[in-house]
């Protein structure tokens, strides 16, 4: 059978937000690939259609999708995009009403007991991991059989009716899983942010599922459909990144994991074998500030490693709390410096405008943020994730605002606060009191001194300008 995978349209300048920033931050989407590597095993053509990427509208997508002839349509869907996905659904349906179309992705994994009733264009549900899923589904498909005793889909049988079908257990050991299939990109679509990579071509990797902590109240990591952590071995990471060098010629990896450094066994190994290798990559990783040691920083460094994000989200303690984060500012405190130390290049983020959260506090993240003196920083405002505890928290106290699809535009108001304005104005003020410092800009000039940090400071200056300046204006 002939699969056509789709995301949403979604208008991904706003993501980032900024004025009439060139289109980054656009990065391949491995799980399409990883269904796609999984079907085509089982003999299943597939092709993929990235809506975001491609700038396209719900109608233009459609089109696009129908112009492959596929035999099946799978859309995967992150729960900020369910309007679009359903509006692409509906647009298919009445072009091409008898092609089944299947809807997978974060949304569905959260939402799954929704879905079928909310948008009566979708015919089948597969939440959770969706390889041998899909897979199966496919091989009903194409012997037009029921997928009545299929695993871990949701699906309408002839009457109509909604059948859900019991989840399937994750797989164990992801190294059974094949590489995701590269060949369904459209590779000049994605570019990274300034402060993503040095060297091009780049590309993202994921080494484990799930997340090793899976406890923070504003993250969906819980819920029947919700990823164990499991991590593939490094062997298997190590042959990955060998083929997309030998055949795509990428020089720099993005690692996507939650949290890339947890076991310092497998660290060890990877970097071990990464040397052993001699494949002249870079990388860079997100980290949580309390499982890395200055030893495994430095390990990574010498292994290509030059740049981490730690996700701090609070500069005030209780905060800290409110949000699960299972941190101290001093474990903060204590990876920045020893990820400097290490030589690394440090990004980090906070949330802004949490439930409970007060401007004085705010202003406390502000001043924390200063003092860490990263190399790039970002604030964010609170977005609710429906179904995680801090949702629950932020529908008894403030008001919720209608969902935008600009990450730096306010959706939430906590009691503390008076307005969206107010809380756009403090984001605003913490871009340009942030970056503005002169600590910070001796810092970055001093790090200027290599041409490709130069160009992506200067790329990167222009960027957060237009962020703190523009973006609450439109």
């Amino acid at each position: 059978m002939k699969i056509a995978l789709a995301l949403p349209p979604y208008g991904l300048t706003k993501s980032y937000g900024g004025a009439g920033t060139k289109k980054r931050g656009i990065l391949p989407p491995l799980g399409v690939g990883y269904l796609a590597a999984y079907a085509a095993g089982r003999g299943h053509q597939t092709v993929f259609i990235d809506g975001p990427a491609l700038n396209h509208d719900i109608e233009t997508e459609a089109a696009a999708i129908l112009a492959e002839k596929p035999d099946v349509v799978g859309i995967s869907c992150l729960t900020r995009l369910a309007p679009n996905g359903y509006a692409l659904a509906g647009a298919l349906k009445n072009r091409a009403p008898e092609i089944p179309i299947i809807m997978g992705g974060p949304h569905v994994s959260s939402f799954w007991q929704n879905i079928l009733g909310e948008c009566p264009h979708v015919d089948i549900l597969i939440p959770g991991e969706g390889e041998e899923t899909l897979a199966e589904v496919l091989d009903r498909l194409d012997q037009q059989a029921s997928c009545d005793s299929v695993q871990g889909v949701i699906f309408r049988d002839d009457h109509g009716n909604i059948v859900t079908n019991p989840p399937r257990p994750a797989a164990r050991d992801l190294d059974v899983f094949p590489h995701p299939l590269r060949t369904i990109y459209q590779h000049e679509l994605y570019i990274p942010l300034p402060n993503q990579c040095r060297r091009t071509p780049a590309t993202t990797v994921i080494t484990a599922r799930g997340c090793p902590y899976g406890r923070c109240a504003f993250c969906y990591q819980g819920g029947l459909y919700a990823s164990p952590y499991r991590r593939r071995s490094p062997e298997n990471v190590i042959d990955e990144i060998a083929r997309l060098k030998r055949d795509y010629g990428i020089r720099e990896i993005i690692f996507w994991d939650d949290n890339f450094v947890t076991s310092p066994k497998w660290m060890d190994t990877f970097c071990s074998l990464l040397d052993r290798e001699k494949l002249d990559i870079t990388w860079t990783v997100q980290s949580r500030v309390n499982t890395v040691s200055e030893e495994i920083l430095k390990r990574m460094a010498a292994s290509g490693c030059y740049n981490i994000h730690f996700g701090l989200e609070s500069g005030n303690q209780q905060m800290l709390k409110v949000a699960n984060k299972g941190i101290t500012l001093d474990q903060s405190r204590a990876a920045v410096k020893a990820a400097k130390k290490a030589g690394l290049e440090v990004r980090a983020s906070f949330i802004i405008a949490m439930p409970t959260e007060t401007p004085a506090m705010a202003e406390e993240t502000i001043r924390f943020a200063c003092e860490l003196n990263v190399d790039y920083m970002i604030f964010y405002p609170f977005h609710f994730q429906p179904g995680t505890p801090l949702t629950e928290l932020a529908r008894r106290e403030g008001t919720i605002l209608p969902e935008g699809t600009d990450m730096h535009q306010p959706s939430y108001v906590p009691v503390g606060y008076d307005s969206p304005e107010q809380i756009s104005a403090i984001i605003r003020s913490a871009y340009r009191r942030y970056y503005l410092r002169p600590r910070y800009l001796a810092r970055a000039l001093w790090r200027a001194r290599n041409p490709l940090l130069l160009r992506n400071y200067i790329q990167a200056f222009w960027y957060w300008f237009t962020l703190s300046f523009f973006s609450s204006h439109h």
